[in-house]
């Protein structure tokens, strides 16, 4: 993201009664890549990410449509098959899950960082049965 794109802290939305402004899912997604870029495990997976501020542009947009924002950016992204050729597993995800929660409490009040938390574990979850269910089909040659 440029300067003149970055999301601002004006523009704001209510999730479960918790506020969150577009600059919050900005500082989260931003630190947070960061540190998954200088983790020695995660680092692997992510080697296919070629433009980190197009991939941390896509994820606060993801996280901010999530949440109920008005989509800004045209995104056709296949999560699970794209994860499932990352390696993605239980273990990289419990990893993942740790960074991200230590990122919301780094750049988030209390409520605001339990709200994501939660709303993080449980799309991880999902994400997890789905790849399963994925690689299934690609074994079998369903999805070859």
């Amino acid at each position: 993201m440029t300067i003149e794109n970055l999301p601002s802290d004006i523009e704001f939305i209510n999730v479960n009664g918790v506020q969150f402004t577009h600059k919050d899912i900005y500082n989260v997604v931003n630190d947070f890549y960061t540190r998954i870029q200088q983790d020695p495990i995660l680092q692997v997976p992510f080697q296919s990410v070629g433009d980190w501020p197009e991939h941390v542009q896509r994820l606060t947009h993801f996280w901010w449509i999530r949440f109920g924002g008005q989509a800004y950016l045209f995104s056709h992204y296949n999560p699970v098959a794209k994860h499932f050729f990352a390696g993605f597993n239980r273990e990289l995800l419990a990893r993942w899950l740790s960074i991200f929660h230590d990122t919301l409490k780094t750049h988030l009040k209390t409520d605001q960082a339990e709200l994501w938390r939660l709303i993080s574990e449980r799309m991880g979850e999902g994400l997890s049965m789905k790849n399963e269910f994925f690689r299934r089909d690609y074994e079998s040659g369903k999805n070859a």
